[in-house]
């Protein structure tokens, strides 16, 4: 799909006739990783699913940086129009779930429910400053050591994870060997991902939300901890706050199926108080 200065990249899986949901990607993150849990636990549930890469990663295309939030649900809710879609559910992950909650905050009459997974909440300072660090990495874009990639992902695991071997080469093994992810889609999303870590101001919506709203939060999440989670949850107008044992920041991957359970039973009873009788 074309959209202004951006072409689009998606996959719908399902029926026509089963209530859609758009999966929306974190930053850096290739929308093929939502088949680890999250589009099997929603296809056994009868939704519809749609899955796409956002602007900046292949093979959407990367127009120049910087890119926006704003930005990045007005490419979202392009696509849904595109597909002829009137009403969704959202879920986001990370970055994803920013730009779900600012649908679901703007546009709530095209939106069902929403899921908000590692990300609804406060910015915390360890966020802010990694994510200045990576911006003015991609910015200077020098030639990075091989394995770079692959430990910036795994850093988020939990300490005791990152204390076994087995784990570490595991990650290795599957990732090691990654090229680094090219500019301007890098630094175009690095610049919308510190752009809203610094917005401190976002948290006036969350009373205002009127869409049913589930935050999911994992145990060790160093980026949206739980107890912040926990907090915006309780701002937001009958949310339902769910925490994750034993996953990290990277629950998604790590605990697919048991994150794809909560989303998907989340989805379901939203649609069954929709049913009249």
């Amino acid at each position: 799909m074309t959209l202004g200065d951006v072409t689009i990249a998606f996959d719908t899986f399902g029926a026509p006739t089963d209530d859609p949901v758009v999966l929306i990607a974190g930053l850096g993150q290739p929308a093929g990783a939502w088949q680890l849990g999250m589009v099997p636990a929603l296809l056994d549930a009868s939704f519809g699913v749609v899955t796409f890469d956002n602007r900046g990663m292949e093979p959407s295309s990367s127009p120049p940086a910087p890119y926006s939030i704003d930005q990045m649900a007005q490419d979202t809710l392009g696509l849904i129009d595109h597909l002829g879609l009137s009403k969704v559910s959202l879920v986001g992950y990370s970055m994803g779930g920013w730009v779900a909650e600012t649908i679901a905050f703007r546009d709530p009459e095209r939106v069902q429910a929403a899921a908000f997974v590692a990300s609804c909440n406060v910015g915390t300072s360890w966020e802010k400053a990694v994510t200045t660090v990576e911006r003015d990495l991609a910015r200077l874009d020098p030639g990075l050591p091989d394995l770079f990639s692959a430990v910036e992902t795994i850093r988020y695991l939990p300490n005791s994870e990152l204390q076994r071997d087995a784990v570490v080469d595991g990650w290795l093994a599957l990732i090691g060997d990654l090229p680094d992810w090219p500019n301007p889609g890098k630094l175009g999303q690095y610049e919308a991902a510190l752009q809203w870590s610094l917005d401190d101001k976002r948290e006036t919506r969350w009373p205002q939300m009127s869409v049913p709203c589930l935050v999911l939060a994992f145990e060790h999440d160093i980026d949206s901890p739980p107890q912040r989670a926990r907090e915006a949850a309780s701002k937001i107008p009958g949310a339902k706050f769910v925490e994750l044992a034993g996953a990290s920041h990277l629950g998604v991957f790590t605990h697919g199926e048991e994150v794809g359970t909560v989303v998907s039973g989340f989805l379901a009873a939203a649609r069954e108080k929709r049913v009249p009788g």
